[in-house]
């Protein structure tokens, strides 16, 4: 009986995910062939697990000639292409198979919807579509070095369809593109392209790729408007990318007022597309334009029906969206409407660290312990895989009580949790019971100094550890390992010996940013002492810090030491609205006004001048000013 379904891979040193891709999908298709390209490691052992079609091919820098050669071994009806970091879905697949069958052979090759996990941890998700399956009929072949793209041998024009098949793809998290050396490859395969080409402009569309991954927006931007310029067809593929691209690059280039332009021209193309309203959103929300990005941000989250055409990024339809109003809600001090969205957004993603931080900061300020735990329970935002996470934003605001309780409520023990939780109690409040040998256990230097880079220990954590252990010589002797530290030694020195010769800005602030979090006031107290030793960059970032932990008066008496020109947005937004709870107008005017000549394209300041002033000069000025910078207000439009 032939065979209906070969699966074709190129391989290279991929022994950390091909066996997840082929125990993924080698059940559910007919042949395995695989062809390495120059493995090292046990690559070819791994796949052997699955199937005795392997076959070596040396690498000439060129990808479709490796993948023809991989074809040319395959007996199946249909050629599925997949890469070692890719993997596929079960009933996904097997839906997509009975399409295939159903459809007859009625057109040449199939794309599939390629889910790109992106970032640190995948946190980030891209989509793009690729012609990855074809008839294994000996007329159909792959050309160009990168990028390949299927034809046929004699240019007859292929049918092409869209399919339901699922392909997750690992390849770009930031440690691969590191470790494999991806971009310069890629950037070296597309110049040739380029070069001994004919000006695709696909080839141009790939390098502006490389050059944005790298942040060389100027060069990107470049190879975009050539792409965009080049296309033939606006309905192919990798064309709306493109303009979302160009998008992109302005707004890094801050071209605000230009990427509102091609967001003008593209919102009348792309109309079902969430990522034209998205970026429009995010510009006027860079710009402090909050009121605009409220607007434009809500217009999508309470019509998600109305964007089914996901162009690059799923998330920002709604993920996104929400995370931003949490962001605007918590700037307008409406805490209830940030927890609204931040829940919304862990309705959708319940791994979603930022939303998690945010709920925990929120409800830590105003909520006991008790009403916490039953708000994240009974709204199931918990679970066994995201439960280190909530433990982690409790510690990082200092709520060892919150962090135990969560623990305390869930089905399953959580050992380790558990010994971090008690370690950082001991460190924040000087209490509780720590077993000698659990302690020595967790101090172990391998343990801990994987806490320590995961940042749920710090060296604050050890140094206020010093009281406790000292009378255990078996614990005090792990410690001795981390007291030559710089930081160890600067903070027995500030708060031990009450004596320094110098201080090291980011240091200081580290530390009293940990304090605060610990509400070891008389500790930072003792720290504020040796303010005067500080540089005017470091004493802005105290006064910020006094300021986000409400000692707003104390904060106004730093701010007052810091000359103006080491002062940022967000500082002079402090102090003005400080200025506006005492009544103080004239003073916001001043400071508003001086903001705007450092700060021009924020928004912010106009809108304290606007909505404070009772000079009508002023108030014309001011607006004829925000009008020529920021047109396109709905906000400015109202006054």
């Amino acid at each position: 009986m032939k065979k209906f379904i070969s699966l074709c891979m190129i391989v290279k040193n991929e022994e950390k995910v091909i066996e997840r891709c082929l125990s993924s999908v080698s059940p559910l298709v007919d042949e395995v062939i695989i062809v390495d390209t120059g493995s090292n490691d046990s690559t070819k052992e791994l796949a052997g697990k699955f199937t005795s079609n392997i076959y070596d091919f040396t690498w000439i820098n060129d990808f479709s000639a490796a993948r023809n050669y991989a074809a040319s071994k395959a007996n199946g009806e249909w050629i599925l292409v997949l890469d070692a970091d890719e993997f596929v879905d079960e009933e996904n697949f097997k839906q997509f198979k009975q399409e295939l069958k159903d459809n007859k052979g009625e057109f040449d090759a199939y794309s599939a919807k390629i889910l790109n996990f992106t970032g640190a941890f995948g946190e980030s998700l891209v989509q793009n579509y690729h012609d990855r399956i074809y008839k294994n009929n000996g007329e159909i072949l792959y050309y160009r070095s990168i990028h390949e793209q299927l034809k046929n041998k004699i240019d007859l024009k292929l049918k092409i369809k869209p399919s339901s098949l699922l392909i997750f793809h690992s390849g770009y998290l930031n440690q691969t593109v590191s470790e494999k050396d991806k971009r310069q490859r890629n950037k070296e395969l597309i110049d040739y392209e380029i070069t001994n080409g004919s000006n695709n402009p696909f080839d141009y569309f790939n390098l502006g790729n490389e050059y944005c991954s790298i942040g060389e927006y100027s060069k990107a931007l470049d190879s975009y408007l050539k792409a965009y310029r080049g296309k033939q067809d606006i309905l192919m593929s990798w064309v709306p990318t493109t303009l979302v691209q160009i998008i992109i690059c302005l707004m890094h280039l801050k071209r605000y007022n230009d990427a509102l332009a091609v967001i003008k021209d593209a919102e009348e193309i792309y109309i079902g597309s969430p990522e034209i309203p998205f970026l429009k959103g995010e510009i006027y929300y860079l710009r402090g334009q909050l009121d605009d990005a409220k607007e434009a941000f809500l217009r999508l989250v309470n019509n998600t029906d109305q964007f089914n055409h996901i162009i690059l990024r799923p998330d920002l339809k709604d993920q996104t969206p929400n995370v931003r109003l949490g962001e605007i809600n918590i700037f307008e001090e409406n805490y209830s409407g940030a927890i609204y969205h931040y829940s919304s957004v862990l309705n959708i993603n319940k791994y979603n660290e930022q939303a998690i931080s945010k709920i925990i900061y929120i409800l830590n300020k105003f909520h006991s312990n008790k009403e916490i735990t039953q708000f994240l329970l009974s709204n199931k935002l918990i679970n066994e895989k995201n439960i280190q996470n909530y433990v982690k934003e409790c510690l990082n605001v200092g709520n060892v009580e919150l962090a135990i309780e969560i623990l305390n409520n869930q089905p399953y023990e959580h050992q380790l949790l558990n010994k971090v939780c008690l370690l950082k109690s001991l460190c924040i409040n000087n209490e509780g019971s720590f077993p000698s040998k659990d302690l020595q256990d967790i101090l172990e230097g391998t343990v801990l100094r994987d806490l320590l880079k995961s940042k749920w220990v710090n060296i604050v954590d050890l140094f206020l550890l010093r009281e406790y252990i000292k009378e255990d010589p078996n614990v005090s002797n792990l410690l001795k390992q981390f007291q030559n530290d710089e930081f160890f030694i600067f903070l027995t020195n500030l708060l031990d010996y009450h004596h320094v010769d110098s201080i090291e800005g980011d240091l200081f602030v580290f530390a009293l940013s940990t304090l605060l979090t610990y509400r070891l006031y008389p500790l930072c107290s003792e720290m504020l002492k040796y303010v005067d030793q500080l540089d005017q960059e470091s004493l802005a970032k105290v006064a910020t810090l006094l300021f986000s932990h409400d000692f707003k008066a104390e904060s106004l008496e730093f701010y007052e030491k810091v000359e103006w020109g080491y002062l940022k947005e967000q500082d002079l937004i402090n102090i003005i609205n400080s200025l506006i709870q005492t009544n103080s107008k004239d003073n916001v005017i001043e400071i508003a006004k001086y903001a705007i000549i450092m700060f021009e394209q924020d928004f912010r300041f106009y809108k304290y001048i606007l909505e404070n002033t009772n000079d009508a000069e002023v108030l014309e000025d001011t607006l004829q000013k925000a009008k020529t910078i920021f047109g396109d207000s709905n906000y400015l439009r109202k006054i």
